[in-house]
């Protein structure tokens, strides 16, 4: 495994959340572009978890050379401050969801759509920072 390789690999799991998320967004806006199948949604599940196998195997299993650049001090760091980035904005984002509701026209429809809107959300924001560490990746390909 290299830099361009997890960073592609990375890329690709960050984009595919970005489109589903943006997609789940914009469905539940009303505005409905692109028809899906319902099945369609198990695709960036499946490859988070197939790439995060992929990545723990190279990691045990891999060349212990490529391992300590791969998984070095600043890629550590890097991924915190996303990471912290992530969480930050995500609590900001789950804090204006939660204060925008009309509890006084609560339903089970209201708190379904809330919970999409969320988990959303949260899905657009890490899929963002899966893109950023990939770039943060690539660049290291470049240098290394």
């Amino acid at each position: 495994m290299t830099h361009l390789q997890r960073s592609i690999l990375i890329f690709t799991c960050g984009a595919v959340q970005i489109f589903f998320a943006s997609w789940i967004l914009l469905k539940l806006f009303g505005l409905n572009l692109i028809d899906l199948p319902p099945h369609a949604m198990f695709f960036p599940g499946v490859l988070i978890f197939g790439v995060s196998g992929y990545l723990t195997i190279s990691y045990y299993f891999g060349n212990q050379k490529n391992n300590s650049a791969l998984y070095d001090e600043y890629t550590a760091l890097r991924y915190y401050k996303l990471g912290a980035i992530g969480y930050a904005i995500n609590g900001i984002g789950i804090f204006l969801i939660f204060s925008t509701q009309d509890y006084a026209n609560w339903s089970l429809q209201t708190a379904n759509t809330m919970i999409y809107q969320i988990a959303s959300f949260a899905w657009l924001i890490f899929g963002v920072l899966l893109v950023c560490f990939a770039y943060g990746d690539y660049k290291e390909s470049l240098h290394g």
